[in-house]
């Protein structure tokens, strides 16, 4: 049996740097995605925090529920500039989370092994061109109180190859779709309203490493929300705990 690992990569690739769009070179996974961290939440006082719910934390704002959506069983036939705030789309809706196919856009597919958009004769990385799609949009509005904070979007999971714009423009891509991906939102946000446009690509490079005895299925499949730190905040920490040489004293370790 053979294995293969790929790196973990966030280099800023634009049209100029690669031929290839994102879900479909190899050499790309992740593009102005933050770093992997270990989960947590920025609360105001140490009894919202000792809750372990987010809900209760202010700087936390859940997108899930209806949105705005737009499905083509080929990417080829998506509109042009709907990633555009000003854009002439007939959007229908759904429900986020939940898989499009289960709502009542394209087919779930499900087997044991092998690819199921190409069954025979696989060959890494092609994929093929009528590759669905699904565009999900709605508007969003930063509290007030977030002003002067780092604002994040975080996708807890979504498959496969995820596109984000806020306001028409580009945030970033992300693969790895059992994985939360996150995005810092400053630099794309003004005040007021501001479009959130977030577009799948069914099947990405990264496909060919998530093929399991599952049904396939695509779309947001866990909560969607922002959240906002201070300028200077803790990114990540790793505690160890073990015990000394008798096993009778607790040994805390903690990296921040």
């Amino acid at each position: 049996m053979s294995a293969a690992v790929c790196a973990y990569s966030t280099q800023v690739l634009h049209a100029e740097d690669t031929k290839l769009p994102y879900w479909k070179d190899i050499q790309t996974v992740a593009v102005n995605k933050e770093y992997p961290r270990t989960a947590f939440m920025t609360y105001d006082n140490r009894n919202q925090a000792l809750t372990g719910e987010y809900e209760n934390s202010p700087y936390y704002k859940l997108l899930n529920g209806t949105w705005n959506f737009y499905y083509a069983d080929a990417y080829k036939d998506l509109p042009a500039n709907i990633e555009q705030p000003d854009a002439n789309i007939a959007w229908k809706e759904i429900k986020v989370p939940g898989n499009w196919e289960v709502q009542g856009y394209g087919v779930a597919i499900y087997t044991n092994h092998g690819y199921e958009f190409k069954p025979r004769n696989p060959q890494p990385p092609q994929l093929p061109e009528t590759n669905p799609v699904g565009v999900y949009q709605r508007d969003i509005e930063i509290p007030a109180d977030w002003d002067g904070r780092d604002i994040f979007l975080r996708l807890e999971g979504a498959k496969s190859g995820v596109y984000v714009y806020v306001n028409g423009q580009e945030v970033g891509y992300s693969e790895d779709s059992k994985n939360p991906a996150e995005f810092l939102l400053n630099n794309y946000l003004k005040p007021g309203k501001n479009s959130l446009v977030i577009k799948i690509f069914r099947w990405s490079t990264g496909s060919y490493l998530e093929c399991q005895d599952f049904w396939r299925m695509s779309g947001i499949e866990r909560d969607v929300f922002l959240f906002s730190q201070p300028k200077t905040h803790i990114k990540d920490f790793n505690v160890v705990s073990t015990l000394d040489d008798t096993y009778k004293n607790g040994i805390f370790k903690l990296n921040v």
